[in-house]
């Protein structure tokens, strides 16, 4: 039996997102708010050596920042291509170790700038912040971005997939850098320096190309300033897409490839209360504990890096948010463990915001509890025009000393990741290999393609293919009831229409052990169409936006519907940052 849910929601939200900028507001951008194209016209900027040295404080206030010129800032929201309501002077240049940036982020009111938090990767989305975005292979899709706030708080994080992902960006991720920030009744001012070793890019000749922006977030304003001009036709997160970003060039600059080493000991006495064989009773049992091991990082190349792990110690890892889980699918967790985090992004085939057939969380972990890991290898970077991404990892056998406990063999985990771009800078092909293999005698291999083509415009075909080849099934080489197919057209635009059609299958004996899926034997249709103004200048609302959405997922094998969703939905955005949502929804779930 069938059970169905609708309803009008209505929503009144309000929104005060703390994206950063940056730069001086000093530039009137005329004619440029209805910009229609892929990116404004921006020249490369020439990032200076440093002249003379300066006091690392936070203040900006050594003579060296004067002989540099601030980049042109505008703003994106409330309003985009006008002249920023408060002035912000951002600066940067380099020596043979690092970058440095300087923000003098000047404020009317500089009483009313917020800080809320002193953590580091914790900064709100109520918080005064500037964040500096570097596409240091300069592919237009990947990024790292470093964000700080008044307090000088440090966030690192990766961007991927040109942002197009509903959270476009990996908060996990860290390195090495500094910053110092201080504050006075001018404003709000920041210095950072970012080791050359902490970046990963190309050079040619002593000479370095990257794709560069920033922006400072003003939260009580609802307003967003950014260095380049970028349009708002992609949707909140345009002004973080590392294809709009500027071209910046150094010249006289030599990567530093990381060599880190970080050994560990670890003791201590574990006991437990186990049932004894009679049944009638506990028994207490102490088991002292002594463990080291050693984790590596080296840069091979300027661009590849090798992360090495022996007797692996995960002990430090931030535990997961608790969740309840009021459905009948797994729930999918985020990979916090470090040694997966370095260009993840090269590792990822997605059929969608979850379903993946590499999800790192298999690895060394069992229904959330940590298991032993003898050691392993990863490799990621980029060779010549591929990106490149090889793991490989060794688990030891596990058996739980609790009555019934699970028991598990030793198991090698492998992935293969190789892609390219081709024909234009967003589009690119790609293959994945991933195997669990058992000392058992079990064994799970996977294959895929990939493709995702800029056909023209903002049009995008996304085509992806995998196998899977596991001991219980015994599958062919080319095996329907083994596949997953993913078809996908859209039009990736959220000023004007935009649309998303896609059509996805997954067999029955479709079995990615080493990723995640949350159905299985299925075939999805979805349609999403919708459409968008953003408002005139003199205008109190900054965006509308409506879309119909609707979506089936059937059984293969009874061709019955096992759910559907068929919603509409009105946003209004207004640029105090208020947002209202109307929504009508019709769902159904066998």
């Amino acid at each position: 039996m069938g059970k169905y849910y609708s309803g009008f929601l209505i929503f009144v939200l309000l929104f005060c997102f703390s994206k950063p900028g940056i730069s001086i507001g000093s530039n009137k951008f005329e004619d440029i708010s209805d910009y229609q194209g892929d990116t404004l016209s921006t020249s490369p900027v020439f990032i200076p050596e440093i002249k003379g040295t300066f006091e690392f404080d936070g203040v900006v206030d050594d003579p060296c920042w004067e002989t540099l010129t601030p980049l042109p800032m505008v703003m994106h929201i409330p309003t985009f291509g006008i002249e920023p309501s408060e002035v912000s002077e951002v600066f940067i240049c380099h020596d043979n170790l690092y970058i440095y940036i300087g923000g003098r982020f000047y404020d009317s009111e500089a009483d009313k700038i917020n800080i809320t938090s002193k953590m580091r990767d914790n900064i709100g989305p109520q918080e005064d912040g500037f964040l500096v975005i570097f596409d240091t292979f300069h592919d237009h899709e990947n990024a790292v971005g470093f964000r700080t706030n008044a307090a000088g708080v440090r966030q690192d994080l990766t961007i991927s997939n040109d942002s197009n992902n509903p959270f476009p960006w990996n908060e996990t991720w860290n390195t090495f850098w500094d910053v110092k920030s201080t504050k006075n009744e001018r404003g709000w001012f920041t210095e950072m320096r970012i080791p050359l070793s902490s970046l990963r890019f190309k050079e040619k000749d002593g000479k370095v190309e990257m794709g560069f922006s920033c922006n400072r977030f003003i939260p009580r304003k609802f307003e967003l300033d950014v260095f380049p001009a970028i349009p708002r036709k992609w949707g909140f997160w345009s002004f973080v897409k590392p294809s709009q970003a500027n071209v910046v060039v150094m010249e006289d600059v030599h990567s530093k490839k990381p060599f880190y080493i970080a050994p560990y000991v670890s003791g201590g006495l574990n006991k437990e209360s186990i049932l004894n064989e009679a049944g009638s009773g506990y028994e207490m049992h102490n088991e002292p504990k002594l463990t080291a091991g050693l984790d590596i990082k080296y840069g091979i190349t300027s661009n590849l890096t090798a992360d090495i792990t022996f007797n692996t110690d995960f002990a430090q890892v931030e535990s997961d948010n608790a969740r309840i889980n009021l459905t009948r699918f797994s729930l999918f967790f985020p990979e916090k463990r470090m040694f997966f985090q370095e260009r993840s992004s090269n590792f990822a085939f997605a059929f969608d915001d979850m379903n993946t057939l590499f999800y790192s969380r298999k690895i060394g972990l069992h229904e959330g509890q940590p298991l032993p890991i003898i050691g392993g290898v990863r490799l990621v970077g980029r060779a010549g025009p591929w990106d490149i991404g090889v793991l490989d990892m060794e688990t030891q056998k596990f058996k739980s000393t609790y009555t019934g406990g699970i028991s598990l063999p030793s198991e090698n985990f492998g992935v293969l990741r190789f892609r390219r771009q081709v024909l234009n800078q967003n589009s690119y092909v790609g293959t994945i290999l991933t195997s669990r293999l058992g000392t058992d005698g079990t064994y799970n291999e996977v294959i895929g393609f990939d493709g995702i083509i800029r056909v023209f415009g903002d049009e995008y075909l996304n085509v992806k293919y995998a196998q899977s080849f596991d001991e219980k099934y015994k599958n062919k080489i080319i095996s329907p009831d083994a596949s997953r197919i993913w078809f996908d057209w859209q039009r990736r635009n959220e000023k004007g229409l935009g649309y998303d059609f896609f059509y996805s299958r997954a067999g029955a004996n479709f079995e990615p052990d080493l990723g995640f899926e949350f159905r299985r034997n299925y075939y999805t249709l979805s349609t999403k169409l919708k459409y968008g103004i953003i408002a005139a200048e003199n205008s109190i609302v900054s965006r509308h936006t409506i879309m119909l959405n609707g979506q089936a997922w059937k059984d293969i094998s009874t061709n019955l519907t096992q759910s559907g969703l068929i919603n509409t939905v009105y946003s209004l955005q207004l640029k105090s940052g208020a947002s209202t949502i109307l929504g009508l929804s019709h769902a159904y779930e066998n």
